[in-house]
């Protein structure tokens, strides 16, 4: 890997807004997890298939690792920002082009980050809803619509960083 420049690039705009919804998200899950907790059974659905069936059951205490799990890759990601000049990229990185080139990786990090958080904070409430049988599955439409957005928002930053 060649020498990148270092560069510290200022958090932008759209780099905040994005972290302010991803905590309110993050607070919102624990919440919602702490308020619905005496009113779950002890036994809960806690894997779905393609479809968004259940089809693997344990205890409730499951649902408290996809706070934690969000929250973790939250501040992953949030540290890997820090090290633009780290990453892999599909054009060559010169002083000119460096800082458009590491501000564009950064604002990949932070739609995924927000995507992330958002995915897990709905697998959440909608495992919640399944065991209070306020429906009976996740929804057919789940998978696909994840897939679509996570590669979507790559394939768009990527497009955008061959430019």
């Amino acid at each position: 890997m060649a020498n990148l420049p270092k560069l510290t690039i200022a958090k932008s705009n759209l780099e905040r807004w994005h972290d302010r919804i991803s905590v309110l998200l993050l607070l919102s899950s624990v919440i919602y997890l702490i308020v619905k907790w005496p009113d779950l059974p002890q036994t809960i659905a806690i894997h779905f298939n393609g479809s968004g069936e259940a089809d693997g059951w344990g205890s409730k205490a499951a649902l408290v690792i996809l706070p934690i799990i969000s929250f973790l890759l939250f501040a992953g990601l949030a540290l890997l920002r820090k090290i633009p000049h780290q990453f892999n990229y599909m054009t060559t990185i010169t002083e000119q082009n460096a800082p458009y080139q590491y501000k564009s990786s950064i604002h990949l990090l932070s739609w995924v980050k927000l995507e992330i958080v958002a995915l897990f904070t709905y697998v959440q409430w909608a495992a919640i809803q399944v065991a209070s049988g306020g429906v009976s599955s996740l929804g057919v439409w789940l998978l696909p619509v994840i897939l679509v957005i996570l590669i979507g928002t790559i394939v768009f930053y990527v497009m955008k960083s061959k430019k």
